[in-house]
């Protein structure tokens, strides 16, 4: 009886430590995401033609349809009227994702001649945020609320006292978010630049960042 007992006991040990073991193993899941062919930012005069859709490739899955080249589903460039756009790309690929990238167009005579480029304060709370040219006269801010979060936001400068921030896609939110009481001075003793967001998760308090 003491055999049959120890045999009993070992078996549920092995089984245990067999579990245990299947337990701790897991899947690495890899996301898919889209590729921009072409620029991703791009700034054209008033009045020129609009930006030729060299559309977008899956990365890591396929789209549903089985097209590998993601034409655009949303163009919301207006070449006669100085501003910011965007072409956004979405499709929903065969593992059951929906994946979507965005191409931003700012229309806009201005020479850029001052680059806005460095690092800024937003006023209401010393949160420091950068600010990038990526194209003439387009601008990314790379934390948009200057709340610590890496939600970009791009701006386009229409001249030296007014800027364009959306409508506007947000590849982070998923969604279009946009900005209103727009503004921006630049002078020798202070550069800033401001607006009012509409976008999910946060408020509609004017934000002012100022260049340091």
């Amino acid at each position: 009886m003491k055999k049959h007992i120890c045999y009993i006991l070992a078996f549920t040990l092995l089984v245990a430590a067999c579990r245990r073991k299947n337990d701790n193993v897991s899947n690495v899941v890899v996301v898919p995401h889209l590729e921009l062919k072409g620029q991703k930012f791009i700034t054209i005069n008033v009045g020129d033609p609009v930006p030729t859709d060299e559309g977008a490739t899956v990365v890591d899955d396929q789209p549903v349809d089985g097209n590998t080249n993601v034409t655009v589903t949303e163009n919301t460039v207006d070449p006669s009227t100085p501003g910011i756009y965007y072409m956004l790309y979405q499709t929903k690929t065969k593992n059951g994702y929906t994946v979507g990238t965005a191409r931003y167009v700012a229309v806009t005579n201005y020479s850029d001649d001052v680059d806005l480029s460095g690092t800024y304060m937003r006023t209401a709370n010393g949160v420091m945020v950068e600010v990038t040219r990526v194209s003439r006269a387009l601008y990314k801010n790379a934390d948009m609320g200057g709340a610590g979060l890496s939600d970009a936001l791009y701006f386009a400068v229409l001249n030296d006292s007014t800027i364009d921030a959306g409508p506007q896609y947000s590849e982070s939110i998923g969604d279009v978010i946009d900005a209103s009481k727009e503004g921006l001075k630049i002078s020798d003793t202070e550069t800033y630049f401001q607006y009012a967001l509409d976008a999910p998760g946060y408020g509609t308090a004017l934000r002012k960042f100022v260049k340091q």
